[in-house]
């Protein structure tokens, strides 16, 4: 086995000792390098990419909501209901929230406008607690009126999605004017509308534009009373602990809602559905994963590609020790060696051009947002000098496009390792089929030959 490793590691040098690999080994190298490190940081960026839009889903919204299919869909006793579920052994350590509140389409009039917005009414049970932007299903707030901003049990203010501030201009302080329904619908009138004038007196971001856009949020007492649905809300959300467990904990709800101890009043005026925000969301993320594993495989072609070339690579170097091979041959050595000292010439070329792309790929990865600031800058920079006055700033990531304070990144480091090990083992691979052929040939045909 010594000899087998001396005999391979002589191969991988080369003739003459210019470096660590052969110039035959050098361009594989190269290619396998970088195909290894472009992947870990595409998918490093895609990875970031699902983990922020996810966290914003989570934030922006309950995890879980119980609706009453119904009559008008109020859900009444609502307290009773969220004590049941509280106390529950099946759910105990497993939700974190479970409160109710009211989430409806309504109309948002601007100029001679009406837009389709959301509406969605929460339990405000602490001025400190909104604040510090600790309730549980309230959105973090970014900036408000410090004098209005604790009246929103009181009076008729509301906080509206920064994106929605800017789309129709509605500054702190503003009215907005809103219409909802507001009773049952007869054939002779059509359905009543309820329209309200409110005041603006906060922003709030969860850094998914759907909610910063649509939404606008207000306190439960104040819906209540826009809504007329007095002492009840059309909604139960429920925060769980670990998302997971969403499932299964959405089927424990259910159980508990339909379950015949239930109180009968309840029960008789109530047909309770229980949907989670990922089946909400199912088209989005199936999206997401979708584009994630498309752009893996379009990148791991780039690898594969570098395998191929480690064929030719290692196929190159057998024609070229065609005499040292019959020689070897010829003084004993079986045949099983010269397949293993040439395929472990491509494997440990794949391994140190996988250690090294991982090792670049984190690099570029975790330095990526200053490195794309400094190509930034850099284009800049020539584009002023050469065009002046005529020349427009180019930012290569947009902010306002992407929605994103910085470059999401997530290196996910078993990712690296199942990266680095397919690339070892696809050089292996292809250094086989031409070890095998030099594992084939006649040593006295090729000492004769050669």
């Amino acid at each position: 086995m010594n000899l087998v490793l001396l005999i391979t590691s002589r191969y991988i040098r080369g003739s003459r000792v210019v470096g660590l690999l052969s110039m035959k080994s050098r361009l594989s190298f190269i290619v396998m390098t970088v195909g290894v490190s472009l992947l870990i940081v595409v998918l490093s960026i895609f990875n970031g990419f699902q983990k922020q839009v996810k966290e914003s889903l989570w934030q922006g919204g309950p995890h879980i909501t119980v609706e009453n299919t119904f009559d008008t869909g109020a859900i009444y006793r609502y307290n009773e209901i969220i004590e049941i579920l509280k106390n529950h052994p099946s759910l105990k350590g497993r939700i974190s929230s479970i409160e109710g509140n009211i989430t409806s389409h309504g109309l948002l009039q601007n100029s001679n406008n009406f837009i389709p917005i959301m509406i969605r009414a929460v339990p405000i049970t602490s001025d400190e607690d909104l604040l510090e932007n600790r309730l549980p299903n309230f959105p973090r707030l970014t900036h408000y009126n410090r004098d209005t901003i604790t009246s929103l049990n009181t009076q008729r203010v509301v906080v509206i999605g920064k994106e929605m501030a800017n789309l129709y201009h509605f500054g702190l302080g503003r009215k907005m004017t809103m219409a909802v329904p507001g009773g049952r619908f007869s054939v002779g009138r059509g359905v009543e509308v309820n329209v309200k004038d409110f005041q603006v007196v906060g922003y709030f971001k969860t850094g998914y534009y759907n909610y910063d856009s649509r939404f606008v949020f207000m306190s439960l007492p104040l819906a209540q009373e826009f809504f007329r649905l007095k002492d009840s809300v059309n909604q139960i959300s429920v925060k769980v602990n670990a998302l997971d467990d969403l499932r299964e904990i959405k089927n424990i709800i259910l159980n508990i809602l339909n379950d015949s101890s239930m109180d009968i009043n309840i029960r008789e005026s109530h047909s309770f559905s229980v949907r989670t925000l990922a089946e909400e969301q199912e088209n989005f993320l199936a999206a997401l994963k979708l584009e994630k594993t498309i752009i893996s495989i379009i990148v791991f072609l780039f690898i594969v590609l570098a395998a191929l070339g480690m064929v030719a690579t290692v196929y190159s170097l057998v024609r070229a020790k065609r005499k040292s091979i019959g020689t070897l041959k010829a003084l004993g050595l079986p045949s099983r060696d010269i397949l293993l000292i040439f395929t472990l010439n491509a494997m440990i070329v794949g391994f140190l051009a996988a250690i090294s792309g991982g090792i670049m790929g984190i690099f570029f990865a975790s330095n990526l947002e200053s490195i794309v600031s400094g190509l930034s800058e850099m284009i800049n920079l020539i584009g002023s000098t050469i065009y002046s006055a005529e020349w427009r700033n180019v930012e290569l990531v947009p902010k306002d496009i992407y929605y994103f304070d910085h470059i999401p990144v997530d290196i996910d480091i078993s990712f690296i390792f199942m990266v680095t090990t397919a690339a070892t083992i696809l050089s292996g691979i292809a250094g086989y089929f031409p070890a095998r052929w030099a594992a084939l040939l006649n040593p006295v045909d090729t000492i004769r030959n050669d």
